[in-house]
């Protein structure tokens, strides 16, 4: 065999792995540490539990949340899947109150996290592809509304950091991220 015959053998496997749940968890930690990583995010788990909650599950489900605003659906609609806010509901838990902060520790590791990180960008890919399926089932011939909504649920967690800042009570215009793409 060929190294182009390795490669196909590699992306066909690659294709059939599952996202649930070693990917998800993945991009769960990934998101919830960029919260709180985020400047007064960890003043604001103190004093308001809930608000830091609801801002993981955007940090978490912003793609989802911000496609289905942008086709008409219930914005909601992502948080009905009740194992992923559960899965994604624990690991906020574990990163923001673990005793010692052990959890968020382990996942800092340099190395570890580089592991994490890349089965979020694995993840992030599966999500463009879904909001474009999902664009095609409702305008098939709109190629620039399905690229679109492909960007918004792929990049959807940082889009929509206006409005979670706001959750938190944090609101910095000037960190539009349709001003200053990251």
């Amino acid at each position: 065999m060929d190294v182009l015959e390795y490669l196909e053998e590699a992306a066909r496997g690659l294709a059939d792995l599952a996202m649930f749940p070693c990917f998800d968890v993945a991009h769960y930690v990934v998101s919830v540490m960029a919260l709180r990583e985020q400047p007064g995010a960890l003043e604001v788990s103190r004093v308001s539990p809930l608000a830091c909650w609801f801002s993981s599950m955007l940090y978490c489900f912003g793609g989802a949340v911000l496609s289905g605003i942008m086709l008409a659906e219930p914005p909601v609609a992502p948080l009905s899947n009740g194992t992923g806010v559960l899965l994604a509901s624990i690991i906020w838990y574990l990163i923001f109150y673990c005793p010692m902060d052990v959890a968020y520790g382990c996942a800092a590791v340099l190395p570890l996290r580089l592991v994490l990180s890349g089965m979020k960008e694995v993840t992030r890919t599966w999500k463009v592809l879904g909001g474009v399926v999902q664009a095609r089932g409702k305008y098939k011939d709109s190629l620039l509304v399905m690229i679109a909504i492909g960007w918004a649920r792929g990049a959807g967690g940082g889009l929509i950091s206006n409005f979670e800042q706001l959750v938190r009570g944090v609101w910095k215009p000037e960190t539009n991220e349709l001003l200053r793409m990251s």
